[in-house]
């Protein structure tokens, strides 16, 4: 009986050990930490920074963006309309900003020593403010002296928040450089404010007159973006930790 005791207890014994050794064999995911800046679409730019291991990635991202632009057009009208108006429209818009917050949770698989496949969740919320500034000289070709100015100004708000899902794949330069590209496809809410102020003189010795006005409109849209390659982006991280 004793000898029966002492070979469970040796079994047992050797079991554990077994188990121990077996545990410690398996690789344990390097922990990292990342910095990086990201590029979408030429004039969208964003601040990232990343933590967790190899394997799962955790993203903060924040992220702005702007455009600029200016118009100008000509029109002629010699058609048999009454009055009968040509003249020309300058249409700017200073700026287009869009900002915005991500948080994003990334999951990598490995496809060769350098270069490997990820995928994962993204909820972010983006703010897109715009404003439009148009400047119409009309006259009467009949009598050019008569002219009516429009002078208007539109500022547009959009509060969007979406979730989506990220798609790409990630290129070790070296161990301190990476380099990711990915789509990031999404379903969108988006509340947009329109406020409008207008003004019209007319400078007709007959009727002349001036009129200001303003306006407000609201709307709400769901939809889908980033489906397409153009929505593609590339960012460059530092790897901090190994």
């Amino acid at each position: 009986m004793k000898t029966k005791t002492i070979t469970i207890t040796l079994l047992l014994a050797t079991l554990v050990t077994s188990l121990n050794l077996t545990a410690q064999d398996q690789p344990t995911p390097s922990k990292v930490k990342e910095v990086g800046i990201g590029l979408a679409s030429l004039n969208y730019f964003s601040l990232q920074y990343r933590w967790g291991s190899e394997n799962r990635l955790f993203r903060i991202s924040g992220n702005i963006g702007g455009t600029t632009s200016s118009e100008n057009a000509t029109e002629e009208n010699t058609g048999f309309g009454y009055p009968e108006l040509s003249g020309t429209t300058k249409t700017t818009s200073p700026i287009t900003l869009i900002c915005g917050l991500s948080f994003s949770i990334l999951k990598i698989k490995s496809v060769s020593e350098k270069l490997g496949i990820l995928y994962g969740g993204i909820v972010a919320f983006s703010y897109l403010a715009n404003e439009t500034i148009t400047d119409k000289v009309s006259y009467n070709i009949i009598n050019p002296s008569i002219t009516t100015i429009t002078k208007s100004k539109q500022n547009d708000q959009t509060f969007q928040p979406s979730l989506g899902i990220s798609v790409g794949a990630v290129y070790k330069i070296n161990s301190s450089f990476l380099l990711y590209a990915e789509i990031d496809p999404n379903i969108y809410y988006a509340y947009s404010n329109t406020l409008m102020n207008s003004t019209i003189i007319n400078n007709d010795p007959n009727s002349p007159y001036t009129r200001t006005g303003n306006s407000t409109s609201s709307k709400s849209t769901f939809g889908l973006a980033n489906l397409a390659n153009s929505g593609a982006s590339l960012t460059i991280v530092y790897r901090l930790t190994n």
